[in-house]
């Protein structure tokens, strides 16, 4: 059964790909994303890139014409999103009847323009995302499995700013590329022979199947040293010495005189949240399974997809180009790491206090804020049993003037 299921996931690709020009490494972003429950993406652009095309030729591909999109860009009323009352039971008999709406009973759902949503209409949509259920006066509807996928075009002057909560609960969001001379001499012969891209999809694969591709690549294993690369690469866009996470003040002002202010924390305004962990761990799954391999390099391509919406970086106005440099860097630092055997030394020391260890875990900390830390909480418990001192510590040198903040 798994060489059926792949090869169907294979053809959904290799079917949008015939009709998609351009942006490949997107699509199959997307395709592996697909491969975990209550899948979520959003898709961004600038306006006349592809995102409703994009967008419709993936959910006609699963579920030919059985889906539902809403239009952020039309006045959406709640009995669309939600639910409404059945009248005329009301009126004749009292009793609140709830007709849910297609949207939250489809499998496959689309949000067009998610940017124009209004804040009423966006905050049912966050409920379903977040919980999988929808509430309508005073009744309960388990949503259950699905797709979702949305587009927007941030920078349209109809654009209502949306919370970062709300971006956080879609699992990857992916940029569009404008296309090349030659891309468009291909996507011009393209329209020529199929008339509508969207029309001419068929129909790949049913909701069943793709149900039965996620429940296998859900039994797949990733290497622990893999997860290990993958945990401490999100720790490091989120660990703060002062506390950035219950402080007023952002980077960079909060960096000021701060010991790290040199390392990738200083470049972070908001951090990711614990989601970007279990997506990114859902996609190393899905292309070990899909691709038949996974390694290093994955992580931090796959990064980009997970975590562009899930942070506010202090150069923000670079976009994702300031992003993926944080990632190179943060690639050369953890080379760096393992040259100098330092997640062994935090692990001789887990067992127990060796001060000659700790001295050599001292030196590594001052460069090393996630491994700072760790051992700041070790140090806790040695204090404690006498074998360190407090004025000894990595803590009351790193932290006296964090305190004072």
């Amino acid at each position: 059964m798994t060489t059926g299921v792949k090869q169907d996931v294979r053809k959904l690709e290799e079917e949008i790909k015939k009709r998609f020009v351009g942006n490949e490494e997107v699509v199959h972003v997307l395709t592996l994303n697909l491969l975990h429950e209550r899948s979520t993406a959003l898709v961004r652009a600038p306006r006349g890139r592809g995102k409703s095309t994009l967008m419709l030729l993936f959910l006609k591909g699963l579920f030919n014409d059985d889906y539902v999109v809403l239009s952020g860009a039309s006045e959406i009323k709640r009995g669309e999103v939600v639910a409404r009352l059945h009248i005329p039971s009301l009126e004749r008999e009292g009793v609140e009847q709830v007709i849910w709406s297609a949207f939250v009973k489809a499998r496959g759902k689309g949000i067009d323009e998610a940017n124009r949503l209004n804040p009423y209409t966006a905050s049912n949509i966050y409920h379903l995302l977040q919980f999988g259920e929808v509430w309508a006066y005073g009744q309960r509807f388990v949503v259950g499995d699905f797709v979702l996928f949305a587009n927007e075009n941030p920078a349209d002057p109809t654009t209502f700013i949306h919370p970062p909560p709300f971006y956080d609960r879609f699992d990857v969001s992916v940029q569009l590329s404008s296309l090349s001379l030659s891309d468009k001499f291909r996507l011009q012969s393209l329209v020529e022979k199929h008339g509508s891209l969207i029309e001419s999809m068929p129909q790949v694969m049913d909701f069943e199947t793709l149900r039965e591709a996620r429940k296998e690549v859900s039994e797949v294993e990733i290497d622990v040293d893999l997860r290990a690369t993958l945990n401490v690469l999100v720790r490091d866009l989120q660990v703060c010495i002062r506390n950035r996470d219950l402080s007023r003040v952002k980077p960079p002002a909060l960096c000021e005189g701060c010991h790290f202010v040199h390392n990738v924390c200083s470049s972070v305004r908001e951090g990711p949240s614990e989601r970007a962990i279990l997506v990114m761990y859902s996609l190393l799954k899905a292309k070990a399974w899909l691709d038949g391999s996974v390694n290093e390099d994955d992580i931090y391509r796959l990064s980009t997809y997970v975590l562009a919406h899930r942070m506010e970086l202090v150069r923000q106005d670079r976009g994702v180009e300031e992003l993926q440099r944080l990632l190179r860097r943060q690639r050369e630092f953890n080379d760096e790491r393992r040259s100098r055997k330092q997640w062994a030394i935090l692990e001789n020391l887990y067992r127990g206090f060796n001060r000659e260890l700790y001295k050599l875990a001292g030196e590594i900390a001052v460069e090393d804020l996630v491994f700072a830390e760790e051992l700041i909480r070790l140090e806790a418990d040695w204090v404690k049993k006498g074998s360190l001192k407090p004025e000894e510590t990595i803590s009351s040198r790193l932290t006296s003037d964090a305190v004072k903040l």
